[in-house]
């Protein structure tokens, strides 16, 4: 992780998304959405996240063999980091596939590599039905969602960038990538991370659906794919 020169206080952290649901998985995002809550509010803070997607052809299987209480902890930590105090910068190294893809899509501030693709998971069923649909349609409408959720597409990194689904895309060179988050640090500078949180929310409430209304459902989702993958096998 690099240094960076700013007026905010950088909150690292490294999360290892190229691989199934996992309690180090799980223990890894609720960390960092902690150490957010309980950030000294006498200056700024940003949490900046490495996420470690998958190399290109290596996709897994996801959520993986697990119950729907654990899938139900996950998308619970994923919103917990996303109402966090503070702003969200995202750097993928490799694919943003399954969980990786999830993790950008709470940040505030989203970067791919040239090269990498942005794609949700998808299992023997079809494409997992994880919140992040729900999150990608309140951001985005149902155009891209239609593209990646239903016909089961990735977006390339550059046809992300001109959809808005990232802020920039990066060459493969750690100047590249301390530069373009310098300049994501330089955005929030004055941005109080209370306030932040509460227009995240709006966003997401914008929609004719609230959050919690369709969490049900996508869980609902989850539960009967699990059960029919795991009668299959």
């Amino acid at each position: 992780m690099t240094s960076y020169e700013s007026t905010t206080h950088v909150l690292p952290a490294v999360i290892s998304a190229d691989q199934p649901l996992t309690e180090e998985l799980l223990a890894a995002v609720s960390a960092i959405a902690v150490r957010a809550e309980d950030a000294p509010p006498d200056k700024p803070h940003t949490v900046v996240l490495y996420v470690t997607g998958t190399r290109s052809g290596q996709q897994f299987s996801w959520p993986g063999p697990v119950d729907i209480g654990v899938v139900g902890k996950w998308e619970a930590a994923l919103r917990r980091l996303e109402q966090a105090p503070a702003p969200i910068i995202a750097v993928v190294d490799g694919d943003a596939y399954g969980p990786a893809a999830e993790l950008l899509l709470v940040a505030d501030y989203r970067i791919l590599r040239s090269g990498s693709v942005f794609g949700f998971a998808a299992t023997a069923l079809g494409v997992w039905p994880s919140m992040a649909l729900h999150r990608l349609v309140a951001q985005y409408g149902a155009g891209p969602a239609r593209a990646l959720a239903v016909q089961g597409r990735t977006l390339s990194a550059a046809e992300a960038h001109a959809q808005g689904l990232v802020d920039a895309v990066i060459d493969h060179d750690a100047r590249s990538e301390t530069t373009t988050v310098q300049a994501g640090l330089r955005l929030f500078e004055s941005t109080a991370g209370t306030e932040i949180a509460i227009r995240r929310r709006l966003l997401l409430d914008a929609t004719t659906t609230r959050f919690e209304d369709a969490l049900g459902a996508h869980l609902a989702a989850a539960d009967r794919s699990l059960r029919r993958l795991r009668a299959a096998s």
